[in-house]
This record gives structure tokens, C-alpha cells and sequence, in this order.
């Protein structure tokens, strides 16, 4: 399961997004096996009465336990299971004969049979470093020494890390030389991409698999991993252990202490003096392993780590509990961080160069030892900030091996802005974005214009083909439809753009934003129940979620979203008509994922539990696992993941299981389904292929009242509206009827006293009293929203 809220990505800054959501051409492929016939259905957990609102549990038997247990733990098990399958399963008392041990037997062996479980570290392991070595400005010895930059699993593989690009740009700035190192890439190019993946994007992140991965304790690694493996993903996540990952996590595992050793020993550290580590979700635990290895060969580096798992308590934790961290920087780094080698470098790497600057004095928190928690705060001017250079990312990518399985179709970060507007009205109660820089800033359209066309110029796949952007902002900047998304409109400019958006945009605002080359969308959406996008201070409501829906299907914009449930105070009120609504919307973008809120570190539910019925925050249980040497308190001051506990009872069982049931539904018919309306002079042809349509036939026509008042629905209205909306008369006694049909037949519906209809207007000679709207480009004043 992807990740449901929002990922953070903040290497060294504050930038975030949500990169387990981002659309096609984006969105990756999951080419790997989801729930296997044995797998059984997860099922909500409650504990000791409370409602919980997170963690699900799957009843395997005792044989599927005992053969996910031995295939997760034991390598000898698995070389056993390669050579014979039913001797293997005969070895721990399952019989392959039986209905339950064919099913096991046949599917292990479609596994093998199909390439399964191969992955070999080789020598071209650490290529990223020999990348950097065969740099001819990182041998020159005039420009040493160097700084380097390194981005762990599990960063993403499909785009560059925009948080140290900014930092090695920031460096150049003050002529200090650097390398970003990409060794994400290379362990992708040894597990394999598409397994990579499905660890670093496809996991649930509270399961923090690819952090158990690399853990390292003193307790015993099989008892540790049998834990894990029955705590964690079979009693929590069963949705995500089927055979062939569970497999493949335990190759995987036998590869992450190797990997991390051949990093560590390669020659070319001899070249730096300082080092940088971005961690944010699951590269902590890489990222500490290979600063440990790291130290123990170089003491004479010197590691800093920065990113969204340094921010607030989070970072001190680290340095107190990690000593190969000498420095963690808190906040948004590349407005300081060539002062801070610059004065780092003067002062002979002193212990207590920082407690004898005034500057830094200020701006730390030293630890005993001279270590510091460097508090940078946030960046002075947005138009100030360097643009960001990725060619180490691309010169890694095109040192791939034949028949490497990293991405071809890559993506280019862009940044505009950074923390929320909205946030700093209502911030969304499950939101852990923005946790220390909510305060909302972006830059003048001149200069974001500028960099885009130098990013598409420098990174771009050339000047015949679209150039995938990926927009790392929180919220597009409204004042953006004024001045920078004209201007890419009118431009020669060939992108495609991904912006993250409120639900509430105008129809001509889409147009612009499809205009500008944005044809993927991220709206926030999350419910579609009034009561709950209100508690959840969304400042939308359901038929403003479905009409921009609506609309960007009818532009050809790509909509992502997740639906999420476990709210405090919610009942099953919120979701009783939902399967009913989410078959009439079938021809629209559906949710690519069902499952529940989280109190991430920083959000309202995290900050102010009690003000939403919330008794209790634990630390997800799989902390317990990934940091098993650590106190319990230490773990908890990690972690950004929390699990809420509620006095009232949240949704039942059955009403979400039947949500989960109709989104799945949803998904599975939206590629047939169809609903759009044609002017044919005189009224609306209807064509309407949803396999839930009230009504049998596929082409019908609608009378002169409904046509009309189906147009003026377009945009959602209320009944007192519809008359002066309405593109050709119609007598007001004849109205009520009209609606009255449509809503039979499942073209329009209903919400208190407003209304939307939900077919796909064909707008060429469509009457109008009112037409659609197309911004003038050369006259470009849009404020605010409907």
C-alpha cells in the first residue's frame, strides 16, 4: 500500500511531496505480485476497548506463518525452496499435497518460474562513487577538499534529490566544490527496480520496511526477524506479505550490511572533509549505518545529516543517540551552508568552533563533544535560493548497465514555493507537513519562469518531447493563475507539469492550469463526506471535490488521490451512501488508495490530541523493531508515525469494508466507464456506459427542460440558482420535474440544496446563457476562488 497521506521530502530543507501519488507518466508501475489466494482479508484492530484508528491484522494459519516465518529468515530455506518446493514445504511439517500446500506449492513455484528471487551485489555496487571519482574537477587536488553529498535508500529513483541539488548549488556559490553521490540508484540497479519500489514507495510506510531492512541491532537477527515479520507485516500489514515479497525481503536483508561495507570502504572518501546524509521517511536507518561504517574507517570526516527526519525533536534524538553525526541541520540549510563549511574550514574543525562563534552560537544546539544541532531557520528571500543542478543524478543514470531496470522516463523537481497558505488559515488535522515552516512564501513568476525553462533546457529530453516536472510544492500560489501560469501558456515551453492544489478551482482556472502544460493534479481531496472534510478542515465540500473531478476529466488532467477514514468522531453516517455515489462517478479519476488518517509528528492531531476525542498517541510498533537498542522514550522522540487512540468508536467493520469494496469497484470500471452529453441542437445526447447506470440503454436523449437543466449544472448550484443559470428558458413548474429526472437517472445528484450534474459536457456549440469562460491570455486577472 502506498502511502496515504503526503509524503515529506525535506533534504536538508523543508521541501516535501508526495511522491508515492504522483500520475502517470509519473506514477510507477508496480510490477510486482499483490495479494496471493492463500492472503487472507485484513480487519480493523481494536485494543483493550479503545477504538483504533490505525493497524490491521490478518489471521494466517499456523503453516502460511511458518512458511513466510522460514522464507523470511533463513537463507538456507530459500535455496531449499530453489531446488525443490515440495521438499522444502515436507521440511516444516506442511503437506504439499493438501488444498492449502498445492495452493502455497503452486504459486512459489510461478514465482521461481518467472525470475523471482534473484539479486546479486556485484562489483558495480558502489557505481555512483566511481561516477564521482572519474569526475576530472574531483581529481584536480587544486579544488580539494571536496564536500559530498549522499542520498540513501530509500529515496525515490524516478527523479533527482532537489534538497542536496540546492545545497551543491548553494556551495558553488561560495567556490566550494561538491559531489552529490546517489547511492540510491545503485542499490535500486542491485535489488532491482521494480522490488525497490515496492519497499521505498509501495509499502505502508508505518510498516517502515525499508528501515528494518537496514536495522542493525544486538539482538539476535532471526529471533529479530521472526518478530518483525509476525508483529509488524503479517499481524499489521498482511495486505502487503505475499509470498514473492516476502521472499524477496530476505534476499534483500542479507545485502544491506554488504552494500553499506562496500560504500563505506571505497577509496574515494580520501577527497572529502565533510559529508552530507538527507534523510526523510526510510533513509534513517541506511543513512546512520553508513555514517557509522563511515567514521569507523575515516574519523577525520566529518558527518552532517539534515531533511524531514532531522526537523524538530527528531534531530536532536538522532545526534544524542548516534555519534557518527557530528552536526544535524534543522530547517532550510542552503541559505548558510557555505558560511558554515567556509567558518567549519577556518577554524581547523575545532570541537568547539561553533560554541566560540557568535553567528553559530546563536543558531545551535551544542551537545557535549561540540556537536551541534545547527537551527537554520528559513531562507531569507525564496528568489534568492540557487537553482538546483542534477547532473550528478543524470550522469549516474546514464552509467546504468545493460538491461538495467532503472527508470528511462524520469522527472525534473521544480520548486515555487514552500510551506502552506492554507495551513496557516486551517491546518488539515492529519497533516505533519510544514511542521516548523508553515508560514507560506514562493517566488516572483519572472524567477520561476526562468528556472523552469533553465531545468527544462539542461535536464529536459529535448525540444520534441514533453519534459516531466515535478512540482514539489505543498499548494500551488493562487496568484500564480495572474502571472506565471500565463506565461508558461504562451510560451514554447513542452512540459508536463504535477502541482498539488485545493479542490475548489474554477472551471476556467483549469483550463489555465491545462493551458500551462499541468496535466497532473494532486487536490487534497481525501473524503467525500461533508461532516469530515469540515472536522478535517479541508475547507471543501463533497460536490466541490466531484466537480473538479469532473472537469479535469473533462480537460484531460490526471487526478490523484486517497481516501481516508478513521477520523475521531467519525460514524458510519460518513460512508453509508459512499458505495452507492462512487458508482455513479465512475468515469472520473478514482482513489488509488482506502485506508486510514495517521497523527504524523506536527499535525493538529498529533499537536492537540485531546481537542479531537483523542485519548492516547503511541509511536508505531514498528519503531519498536527498527530501533530495538534505543529506550523506548529515544524511539519514540524518532519517530514521526503515531497511532491514535479515541474513546468513541470509530466506523464499524462492515461500513468500511464495503467503502474499500466500491472503491475497488470504482477503479475497476473506470476504464470502460463513460458519461458525457452532446448538443444536438435542439437538447443533450446522453452516452453512458457505467456498469452502475440506473438506466439500461448505453445512448439516450434528454428533453428540452432537462438539457438545460443539466447545462446549468455544469457547475454546482443550488435549486434557487438553477432558473437563472438556466441556457434556454423553461417554464419554473417544469424545472422541479426535470431534476426530478435526472436525478433518476443518475446524471445529476444531490447534496442538502445543491446540485451538480456529473456528465462530461461536450462544449463545442453548447448552448449557454453564461459561456464557459477561457481566460484572455493577454489579459490575465483571476482573484480568489468560487
Amino acid at each position: 500500500m502506498a502511502d496515504l497521506q503526503k509524503t515529506h521530502i525535506k533534504p536538508f530543507h523543508h521541501v516535501r511531496t508526495n511522491s508515492s501519488r504522483i500520475p502517470e507518466p509519473l506514477r510507477l508501475q508496480n510490477q510486482t505480485s499483490r495479494l496471493q489466494s492463500w492472503n487472507p482479508p485484513c480487519l480493523p484492530v481494536s485494543t483493550d476497548g479503545r477504538e483504533a484508528s490505525m493497524g490491521v491484522f490478518s489471521e494466517f494459519s499456523g503453516d502460511q506463518r511458518a512458511l513466510l516465518t522460514r522464507t523470511f529468515i533463513d537463507p538456507a530455506f530459500r535455496e531449499a525452496l530453489r531446488d525443490d518446493v515440495s521438499s522444502a514445504l515436507c521440511a516444516i511439517g506442511i503437506e504439499p499435497s493438501n488444498e492449502l500446500g498445492v495452493s502455497m506449492r503452486k504459486e512459489i513455484e510461478e514465482f521461481f518460474a518467472h525470475g523471482g528471487g534473484s539479486c546479486l551485489l556485484d562489483e558495480r555496487a558502489t557505481v555512483s562513487l566511481d561516477v564521482a571519482a572519474a569526475n576530472p574537477t574531483t581529481q584536480d587536488a587544486t579544488v580539494s577538499p571536496r564536500v559530498a553529498f549522499v542520498v540513501m535508500p530509500w529515496a525515490e529513483t524516478r527523479w533527482a534529490s532537489i534538497g542536496v541539488s540546492l545545497l551543491q548549488s548553494a556551495l558553488a556559490m561560495s567556490s566550494i566544490a561538491s559531489d552529490v553521490i546517489y547511492a540510491n540508484l545503485d542499490f535500486a540497479e542491485a535489488v532491482g527496480n521494480s522490488m525497490y519500489n515496492r519497499i521505498g514507495t509501495s509499502s505502508p510506510k508505518v510498516a517502515l520496511v525499508g528501515e528494518w531492512l537496514f536495522a542493525e541491532s544486538s539482538i539476535d537477527a532471526t529471533d529479530s526477524g521472526e518478530r518483525f515479520l509476525n508483529d509488524v507485516l503479517l499481524d499489521e500489514h498482511g495486505e502487503f506479505a505475499d509470498f514473492s515479497t516476502i521472499f524477496q525481503l530476505g534476499e534483500i536483508k542479507a545485502l544491506t550490511a554488504p552494500f553499506l561495507d562496500a560504500l563505506a570502504c571505497h577509496e574515494i572518501w580520501e577527497r572529502y572533509d565533510l559529508v552530507g546524509l538527507t534523510s526523510t521517511f526510510q533513509q534513517n536507518v541506511a543513512a546512520l549505518g553508513f555514517a557509522r561504517r563511515l567514521k569507523q574507517r575515516h574519523p577525520n570526516i566529518t558527518v552532517i545529516m539534515g531533511g524531514g527526519n532531522c526537523e524538530g525533536p527528531m534531530g536532536s534524538a538522532i545526534l544524542r543517540n548516534f555519534p557518527a553525526i557530528d552536526y544535524v541541520f534543522r530547517g532550510e540549510a542552503e541559505w548558510l551552508i557555505g558560511r558554515f563549511v567556509s567558518d567549519f574550514r577556518a577554524a581547523g574543525a575545532r570541537p568547539d568552533w561553533i560554541e566560540s562563534n557568535p553567528f553559530w552560537r546563536g543558531r545551535a544546539e551544542v551537545h557535549p563533544g561540540g556537536r551541534a544541532v545547527v537551527l537554520a531557520g528559513t531562507a531569507p528571500s525564496m528568489d534568492d535560493l540557487p537553482v538546483p543542478e542534477y547532473h550528478d543524478f543524470y550522469a549516474r543514470l546514464r552509467t546504468s548497465r545493460a538491461g538495467s531496470s532503472l527508470p528511462v522516463d524520469t522527472a525534473v523537481p521544480l520548486e515555487t514555493s514552500r510551506g502552506c497558505w492554507w495551513g496557516e488559515k486551517k491546518h488539515c488535522t492529519f497533516c505533519g507537513l510544514n511542521g516548523m515552516t508553515m508560514a507560506f512564501r514562493s517566488k516572483s513568476a519572472t524567477r520561476a519562469f526562468d528556472e523552469l525553462r533553465r531545468l527544462v533546457h539542461d535536464y529536459g529530453p529535448g525540444p520534441k518531447r514533453r519534459t516531466n516536472v515535478l512540482v514539489v510544492d505543498n499548494i500551488l500560489d493562487y496568484r500564480y493563475f495572474n502571472d506565471l501560469l500565463p506565461m508558461i501558456a504562451r510560451s514554447d515551453l513542452k512540459v508536463s507539469l504535477h502541482y498539488e492544489v485545493k479542490a475548489n478551482l474554477r472551471l476556467d482556472q483549469l483550463m489555465l492550469l491545462r493551458d500551462a502544460g499541468v496535466y497532473h493534479l494532486q487536490p487534497g481531496i481525501e473524503s467525500m463526506s461533508n461532516r469530515l472534510l469540515t472536522a478535517m478542515r479541508k475547507g471543501t465540500t463533497r460536490l466541490r471535490n466531484l466537480q473538479t473531478m469532473k472537469w479535469c476529466t473533462e480537460l484531460g488532467i490526471d487526478v490523484s488521490w486517497n481516501y481516508l477514514h478513521g477520523f475521531p468522531g467519525e460514524t458510519d453516517d460518513d460512508y453509508a451512501d459512499l458505495p452507492h455515489l462512487f458508482s455513479l462517478v465512475s468515469h472520473m479519476s478514482p482513489p488509488e488508495h482506502v485506508g486510514p488518517a495517521r497523527a504524523d509528528r506536527f499535525s493538529p492531531f498529533y499537536e492537540s490530541g485531546k481537542d479531537f476525542g483523542i485519548v492516547e498517541l503511541t509511536h508505531e510498533t514498528a519503531y519498536d523493531h527498527v530501533y530495538a537498542d534505543l529506550p523506548s522514550a529515544e524511539r519514540r522522540e524518532i519517530a514521526y508515525f503515531f497511532r491514535m487512540y479515541c474513546d468513541e468508536p470509530l466506523a464499524s467493520e462492515h461500513v468500511l469494508a464495503a467503502l474499500t469494496s466500491a472503491a475497488e469497484r470504482w477503479r475497476h470500471d473506470h476504464a470502460e466507464a463513460r458519461l458525457e452529453a452532446s448538443w444536438m441542437g435542439d437538447h443533450l445526447r446522453v452516452i453512458d456506459t457505467r456498469p452502475a447506470r440506473p438506466r439500461p440503454e448505453t445512448e439516450f436523449d434528454l428533453d428540452a427542460a432537462a438539457s438545460s437543466v443539466l447545462i446549468a449544472l455544469d457547475q454546482l448550484r443550488s435549486a434557487q440558482a438553477i432558473e437563472r443559470a438556466l441556457p434556454i428558458p423553461v417554464p419554473s413548474t417544469e424545472i422541479t420535474g426535470a431534476l426530478e429526472r435526472l436525478l433518476h437517472a443518475g446524471l445529476v445528484v444531490r447534496d442538502d440544496d445543491s446540485y451538480l450534474a456529473l456528465p462530461i459536457l461536450h462544449r463545442r456549440r453548447l448552448p449557454s446563457a453564461k459561456p464557459a469562460v477561457r481566460l484572455p491570455r493577454e489579459l490575465p486577472i483571476l482573484t480568489g476562488t468560487t
